[in-house]
């Protein structure tokens, strides 16, 4: 197996692995005993392939990635009160992957979760998180210390960790899901502007240290990563 390391900062931090496909496929199955295996694959598939940082993941609701009708939005919009940076993006989804959340929506059903008594939205309440916890409620962000700015997602890098703990990967850290999933994509041929855009990094020296120069049509890309999963 091809292993890539980085240094951030210059070496000032320990080198962090950027995990494959294959690792990602090993994460997904360490993972798959019941009760939540279904939700600990589309974990894993909103920040490999969505790219969503953990919080964002943890502010993310149904409504946004589901039209009225139950059907998952191909083009999307992140919203600005999501996104980490407080920017809206636009987002896809392949269709292998609809396929794939929407047997998250069927255990969502099939455990009576944010149920509506409306047939909108497949019966389930829009507003509820996307991403559930253990007690499938949202993944809390914690406030920074005192006089600090902002939220971090400390339960949901908890469980993020404890996925790849599961695993038995080592090198890896819950960031380690968003970057592997950048890196994946720039190598399957995405352009730097795609990823720009489709990330919310903005600077090309974050970037940079994750992907390649070879580039191909975003589209093409994305239908054909994490088909076999």
């Amino acid at each position: 197996m091809d292993i890539e390391c980085f240094v951030i900062n210059g070496g000032t931090m320990p080198i962090e692995r950027i995990m494959s496909e294959a690792d990602i496929k090993k994460v997904i199955k360490a993972n798959s005993k019941p009760p939540f295996a279904v939700r600990n694959k589309a974990l894993v598939l909103v920040s490999t392939y969505w790219l969503l940082s953990p919080v964002e993941a943890s502010e993310l609701r149904l409504e946004d990635v589901m039209d009225r009708d139950g059907q998952f939005y191909r083009i999307w919009v992140l919203p600005d009160h999501v996104a980490q940076n407080g920017e809206a993006r636009e987002i896809r989804t392949s269709d292998h992957i609809a396929k794939l959340m929407q047997v998250y929506m069927d255990w969502w059903s099939a455990n009576g979760l944010y149920a509506s008594g409306k047939k909108a939205y497949q019966g389930r309440d829009p507003k509820a998180p996307f991403i559930l916890n253990d007690n499938y409620e949202k993944y809390a962000l914690s406030k920074r210390e005192k006089d600090g700015a902002g939220v971090l997602p400390v339960a949901l890098n908890k469980k993020l960790n404890s996925l790849l703990d599961n695993s038995g990967i080592k090198g890896c850290s819950a960031s380690s899901f968003r970057d592997s999933g950048i890196k994946m994509f720039y190598d399957n041929g995405a352009r730097y502007n795609d990823l720009r855009d489709f990330t919310g990094i903005k600077t090309k020296k974050s970037l940079d240290g994750k992907i390649r120069p070879h580039e191909a049509e975003l589209e093409s890309v994305m239908n054909n990563l994490f088909k076999n999963i």
